[in-house]
């Protein structure tokens, strides 16, 4: 249940980051005299780089859960011929899933 706060919190967070990057950008964007206002151009570019940030750290969490997916794969489709280690390493993926990423049922 923790866990899955924390996995909400992140998304959240970094969801939050890219809105305000995408909004104080389009309101820069907007002002025909922006070009001057070096604390505004400044505020936008720390935003969005902490947008870029936030989206990477996304993007390696959503890959984690990719590779882990494919291991998985691989585990369900020897179930053909299956081993005891293998199906106990399967569910152990299969939690570290649902621990990472608990929007999964």
């Amino acid at each position: 249940m923790e866990e899955m706060k924390k996995t909400q919190n992140l998304e959240n967070g970094y969801q939050r980051c890219l809105s305000k990057a995408m909004n104080r950008t389009h309101q820069l964007l907007r002002e025909e005299d922006a070009a001057h206002d070096y604390e505004k151009i400044h505020a936008a570019k720390s935003i969005l780089y902490a947008a870029i940030e936030q989206v990477g750290m996304e993007t390696e969490r959503l890959i984690s859960a990719q590779e882990l997916l494919r291991e998985l794969l691989v585990l369900v489709a020897l179930q053909a011929d299956p081993v005891r280690r293998e199906r106990r390493e399967a569910l152990r993926i299969l939690e570290e899933l649902k621990r990472r990423h608990p929007f999964s049922g």
